[in-house]
């Protein structure tokens, strides 16, 4: 919080020092003088007043408290939730909180490095049994998957990412019995320190922290090789964060541009996409921004239903 705040402030100074300087340049004499650094100090004023506020913005909104009411939840852990939590949590989870990609779920890299931007210090907890889970409460686990507020009702990296917010209730409860009986490691990660540009990110609405005003009940159709239950799929895949709402590629900054999806998959049949994915997933490279290899990860239900509406919607 240190080191958002002292950003904030360095932009407040030069906000002040330049708008002096502004005012210093409409007193000057000559006129050459006073209408160009007028204007040019003027102009600068502007600009960091404007990143200023947003600064402001976006540091409240990573640092106030969320009063998000904990669900009424029941964690049964049984063998059927435990195996699907396992499932769910090798596809999704291992790709922040894990530093090879594979479970235990013992804290992943520092995801700013991840963006290639200086966003702080953002490393993805240890969330085994000997991590931070071990004093939260189910209900309050529960939140921070669906909402990205963590037990002190703060807004954590989860908040951005959207396709977790989507899992069904029965998903979210999977998640949390395998992650109460998986093997525990023990392994510390660095304090989350926001840098002032994740804040700026923050508070110009390029990075999403809308929190919830409450927990609401998510479900999911019946698991089928249904476009119905790959749409489900997509969204807890958060395919349309990176490809863009329509699938052609059109998204806001920061984000990078991504391929358009709608010719590719229209033309492909089932099995050409189905050997697309483990193709790419056996030639991933570290690094590489397409997820090939948890995608690959999907079981057989899942993927096929997942092009089943990805034909559909891109064949239209």
């Amino acid at each position: 919080m240190f080191g958002t705040i002292l950003g904030l402030f360095f932009l407040i100074l030069l906000t002040v020092i330049l708008g002096a300087l502004t005012r210093r340049a409409w007193k000057a004499r000559r006129a050459w003088v006073k209408w160009s650094g007028t204007v040019l100090a003027g102009l600068f004023t502007l600009v960091f007043a404007l990143l200023t506020v947003l600064g402001a913005i976006g540091t409240y909104k990573l640092f106030r408290v969320y009063n998000v009411a904990l669900p009424q939840v029941a964690v049964n852990g049984t063998p059927e939730q435990i195996a699907r939590g396992e499932h769910l949590a090798n596809v999704l989870c291992v790709n922040c909180h894990s530093l090879s990609g594979e479970l235990p779920l013992s804290g992943g890299k520092n995801l700013s490095e991840e963006a290639g931007l200086p966003l702080g210090d953002l490393y993805a907890p240890n969330i085994t049994p000997a991590g931070a889970i071990k004093d939260m409460s189910d209900a309050e686990l529960f939140r921070l998957v669906r909402t990205g507020v963590n037990e002190k009702g703060r807004a954590t990296a989860m908040t951005a990412i959207v396709g977790m917010h989507s899992l069904s209730d029965e998903d979210v409860s999977s998640l949390i019995a395998f992650m109460r009986q998986s093997v525990a490691v023990e392994r510390e990660t660095p304090e989350v320190r926001p840098s002032i540009l994740l804040a700026l990110f923050a508070g110009a609405g390029l990075i999403p922290l809308d929190v919830p005003a409450a927990v609401t009940t998510v479900s999911a159709p019946p698991k089928a090789v249904s476009a119905e239950y790959g749409q489900y799929v997509l969204t807890f895949m958060d395919c349309q964060g990176c490809h863009g709402v329509n699938l052609d590629g059109k998204v806001p900054p920061p984000a990078p541009p991504a391929p358009n999806l709608r010719p590719i998959l229209s033309a492909l049949s089932w099995d050409q996409f189905f050997n697309l994915v483990q193709a790419n997933a056996s030639a991933a490279q570290p690094g590489e921004v397409m997820p090939w290899k948890f995608v690959a990860r999907l079981d057989e239900v899942e993927l096929e239903a997942l092009y089943q509406y990805l034909h559909e919607v891109t064949s239209k």
